[in-house]
C-alpha cells in the first residue's frame, strides 16, 4: 500500500535537486523511496550529519574573502611549502 504525503522545501533546492535526480532516470518521488528505503534498511540517516567546527566556518569565510590563501601550482609546491 502507498500513501501520499506532502513536504514544504524551499524551490531552489527542490529544482536543483531534481534536475540531479533526472540525470539518473530518476523523479522526485523515486529519489525520496530510495532515501526512505535507505533509512529503514541502515536504521539511521544514510549520511554524515556535523555542524561544522568554528575552525572549518573561519576557513570557509577565508576563502570565500579570498583572505590568508594561497594558491599552488604544482603538488611540488605544496610540499616545499609544507617541508616535505
Amino acid at each position: 500500500m502507498k500513501i501520499q504525503t506532502s513536504v514544504r522545501v524551499e524551490n531552489t533546492l527542490y529544482e536543483e535537486a531534481k534536475n540531479v535526480f533526472s540525470k539518473f532516470g530518476l523523479t522526485f518521488g523515486d529519489a525520496v523511496n530510495i532515501f526512505l528505503a535507505k533509512v529503514a534498511m541502515e536504521k539511521s540517516i544514510p549520511f554524515e550529519l556535523s555542524v561544522p567546527s568554528d575552525e572549518l566556518d573561519k576557513r570557509v569565510n577565508n576563502l570565500k574573502k579570498n583572505k590568508n590563501t594561497k594558491i599552488y601550482n604544482t603538488v611540488n609546491e605544496l610540499f616545499e611549502d609544507l617541508g616535505i
